[in-house]
């Protein structure tokens, strides 16, 4: 059943993916939404006349349990062996070639689930010198991350309690339950601190912002799309109900005993455990630090004790620095400036020091040697606060960029949630 409304955004980007593109990977940590996505995009795309295949991770290592594998390679607490992982990426990735080839007609569409987190068909998203990296690169190739917002997360976690107690498909009992996807998210934001993406604490709730620059970078040799989900979809059957199939590729157990054969002879246990272990290689032997930008809410300086409840502030400059906090995260530069400098105007803040060539937007550093008076203080801090955020948004309109701020959304929120501080 359909249940992403058609008057919405997010069905004519679904249907748009689904009616140009040849093959679809939905990729991200459990949680986030990849399963309903699939089937929705399987029944737009059915809809739309395309035959429609399916290549998911837990239906296609099945093959590799065979009983002599499995007394070799056990799972361990539920969790797959690194040899039985290895060998699905290996046969996966050949599978994918070998499915473009046999199927040249334009109306067939192949629909993939990619984990990747814990060497789970990461070999997909590796760049390799072979056949299938000509296939995975194409424009016809779309690599999606649906990103759900804060509250779509947490409904999917509450939903996610309930199909684990009572699972309507056999799928859903390999589900990761509520506690695993909060060790999965932690896995991501431990991923974002160590490649420079943020410094937001490693104990900080699901972020969609600091979710999707992981996965942005883990995909940066793919053609990528982050896929906001902000709205709550509720299907009424089972997220793996799929009657509109046309095939799925699973190995015969001549294949699976054949890339079985394959990792046995090129890897060492050892190396399958490290390969498991960082799985994330791509992105943490190689990163391009960003510039992380300061923590998620900016505390106030030691010199500033009580200044929110010693503050007045009047209705002309509660109402300026409401109208900023009102804005949605993703407005135009411009018209976030506008409001900044409105802001700005209504504080009318004299400062010993000019604060025109202050372009950082810090913890400390962007206190910015304002000339605090007992009088003043809180507003002296306000000032400062918005000019400094205000030249940071204005030098990333403008060539060389030599700003480079990865989680603009997440400056964003330390600005409010300063803000918040003095009652606004």
């Amino acid at each position: 059943m359909l249940v992403i409304p058609i008057s919405s955004n997010l069905y004519k980007v679904v249907k748009e993916i689904v009616q140009n593109k040849r093959m679809i990977f939905v990729t991200g940590i459990p949680g986030v939404g990849k399963s309903l996505l699939i089937q929705q995009m399987a029944l737009i795309a059915s809809e739309a006349g395309r035959e429609v295949h399916l290549l998911r991770y837990n239906l296609a290592r099945r093959p590799f349990e065979t009983e002599v594998n499995i007394s070799k390679y056990p799972e361990i607490d539920g969790v797959t062996d690194p040899a039985i992982r290895k060998a699905v990426g290996l046969w996966a990735r050949q599978a994918v070639q070998e499915w473009h080839e046999k199927h040249p007609v334009p109306n067939q569409l192949l629909i993939g689930e990619l984990p990747l987190i814990g060497n789970r068909l990461i070999e997909l998203v590796e760049p390799t010198d072979d056949a299938a990296e000509t296939v995975l690169t194409s424009e016809q190739t779309l690599f999606v991350v649906p990103v759900p917002s804060w509250e779509v997360r947490e409904v999917i976690e509450t939903t996610r309690a309930r199909t684990i107690a009572d699972p309507q498909n056999e799928q859903e009992k390999l589900d990761a339950p509520p506690n695993v996807l909060q060790l999965m998210w932690q896995e991501v934001n431990r991923l974002a601190r160590q490649i420079g993406l943020t410094k937001a604490s490693p104990q900080t709730p699901y972020n969609p912002y600091i979710y999707g620059g992981v996965f942005e970078a883990l995909l940066q040799h793919r053609p990528t799309k982050l896929l906001l989900i902000d709205q709550v979809l509720r299907p009424s059957r089972s997220v793996y109900d799929l009657a509109v199939l046309a095939g799925t590729l699973v190995p015969s157990a001549k294949e699976a005993n054949q890339t079985m054969s394959q990792v046995e002879s090129q890897y060492s246990y050892a190396e399958l455990a490290e390969l498991v272990q960082n799985w994330h290689a791509l992105i943490t032997d190689n990163p391009k630090p960003p510039d992380a930008g300061p923590e998620l809410r900016l505390p106030l300086p030691d010199t500033l004790p009580g200044s929110p409840e010693e503050t007045v502030l009047t209705a002309v400059q509660r109402t300026a620095l409401q109208a900023i906090i009102n804005l949605p995260l993703d407005v135009a530069p411009d018209t976030l400036i506008q409001a900044l400098d409105e802001a700005l105007e209504t504080l009318e803040v004299e400062t010993a020091v000019s604060l025109a060539n202050v372009h950082k937007f810090d913890v400390y550093d962007s206190y910015f040697n304002v000339s605090r008076t007992s009088e003043q203080s809180g507003l002296a801090f306000l000032h400062g606060l918005l000019l400094a955020y205000r030249n940071v948004m204005a030098d990333l309109q403008k060539p060389p960029l030599t700003l480079t701020v990865i989680e603009l959304p997440l400056l964003r929120i330390a600005l409010e949630t300063s803000l918040r501080q003095f009652d606004i």
